[in-house]
């Protein structure tokens, strides 16, 4: 993919004519429901999934209607926008970008409060000088017309890559798709209560546990943003867990013909997307080149901070570079080593018990904070119990450095089941009574 970043046209209004067909891309986006309805369409009148030979990726501005049914592989990049009613604000902000050769989505969440020093292309947009402020302040200064065009323009010039396209998604599309599905299971990491009813906003009030929510709770974990240990990036850790759950749900075929009357009244109602209709039948073609257990998702590197008496979040502009690379470019990062990945002290850890003995947990959080990891507060564990040790990771190439604290531990690789923090080690029967340090293999922590 070129880094070459190319001013986009002015985006022609939305026109409800092609409101269907424009549903294929919100369905790789995370509201990926829509999507079933174009492709589902088309697969109605052809009977069958036109995909060829492979070729060299090419860009989707790029990717004709013949390599599309030539099965030629494409890449995609799509900012995803959820905003509030009056369609200005934005909750939640992130970029896909998508890979039909590698059959993957990934996914790069930025925290609402990034602090960007507004970019030319911006002020020239808007016929005005801004400075500096808060990312969803971009897209609320372009207002409904060019708030998408505006907040995609900064990501551009912040990321160094090229969008495609954006999905601007009421939360009311949520809280319809959810309950259309039948809800959503979702581990919740804590307690969450916050009354925002006097200023006419959500009320939300949610236990911790897993639990199937229903739109209305849907809409209320993913909006609540207070008591995370680590700000905003662990309310976006959160709703990753949901968003991938919630893509997984509705991406299989039996939800898509079952809902797509819902699907497509959803659609109608609450979703604004520049994708044309001759775009969105050319993506159609893609949509079965997409494995959910590829999904990857990160957020934007860097940390909270307050300047002058204002909350921003800093985004540290070399790690964004390697993060960039790695997903959207396929890149590794220059020096970076296998035994660097590996490395988990960088990462938050969460230590569940899932064997038979009471405060094993606690112990072994101990253990690994005093060997100079990030751990979090215990918990346990409700899932079923197994022998071994798992330590569940988000991406490949973490959490071999855990391995050799447990008499029986293997690292696997779900994202779904981490929750909150970046690896959860959910200890196993066989570990009993015993913490072993891995150089000496003592006993370190007797209960």
């Amino acid at each position: 993919m070129s880094r070459t970043r190319k001013h986009p046209k002015r985006r022609k209004p939305f026109h409800p004519v092609k409101t269907f067909f424009k549903v294929m891309l919100s369905i790789v986006m995370v509201f990926v429901v829509l999507a079933g309805g174009a492709c589902f369409a088309y697969h109605k009148v052809t009977g069958e999934w036109p995909f060829g030979g492979d070729t060299i990726a090419k860009d989707a501005d790029e990717t004709s209607m013949l390599d599309a049914l030539l099965g030629r592989n494409m890449k995609l990049n799509v900012a995803v926008f959820g905003v509030d009613a009056d369609g200005t604000r934005t909750d939640v902000a992130f970029v896909v970008h998508y890979d039909s050769s590698q059959e993957s989505l990934s996914l790069l969440s930025i925290p609402r409060d990034t602090r960007v020093d507004v970019c030319p292309d911006v002020e020239q947009l808007l016929g005005k000088r801004y400075g500096v402020m808060k990312f969803n302040a971009v897209h609320a200064v372009g207002g409904k017309e060019y708030g998408p065009q505006a907040a995609v323009l900064q990501l551009e010039d912040m990321l160094g890559i090229k969008i495609d396209h954006y999905v601007k998604v009421d939360f009311n599309a949520l809280v319809e798709i959810v309950d259309a599905v039948g809800g959503v299971e979702v581990d919740v990491p804590q307690d969450m209560k916050w009354d925002m009813s006097d200023t006419g906003d959500i009320k939300i009030d949610l236990k911790k546990g897993l639990q199937t929510l229903d739109g209305n709770k849907a809409l209320q974990l993913v909006r609540f943003r207070k008591g995370y240990a680590n700000g905003d990036v662990g309310r976006i850790q959160v709703q990753q867990l949901f968003l991938k759950a919630l893509a997984t749900k509705v991406l299989s075929t039996e939800s898509i013909v079952k809902n797509l009357g819902d699907y497509i009244k959803v659609m109608y109602k609450y979703v604004d997307t520049d994708v044309s209709l001759s775009d969105a039948l050319k993506y159609a073609n893609y949509i079965t080149k997409i494995d959910m257990s590829k999904m990857t998702m990160e957020t934007l590197p860097g940390v909270g901070q307050y300047i002058s008496g204002v909350s921003y979040f800093i985004h540290d502009p070399a790690e964004t570079t390697e993060v960039v690379d790695r997903l959207f470019y396929n890149v590794a990062p220059v020096g970076k080593t296998d035994s660097d990945s590996s490395n988990s002290k960088d990462l938050t850890i969460e230590v569940s018990n899932g064997g038979t003995v009471a405060g094993l947990a606690a112990r072994f959080t101990e253990l690994l904070k005093n060997e100079g990891y990030t751990v979090t507060e215990p918990t346990n564990y409700t899932g079923e119990k197994l022998g071994y040790t798992r330590i569940l990771v988000k991406n490949e190439g973490v959490g071999q450095d855990l391995v050799s604290y447990f008499k029986d531990a293997r690292v696997e690789v779900l994202p779904n089941a981490v929750g909150s923090a970046d690896i959860r080690i959910v200890l196993g029967t066989n570990e009993q009574r015993n913490c072993f340090h891995p150089r000496t293999q003592a006993q370190d922590c007797q209960v």
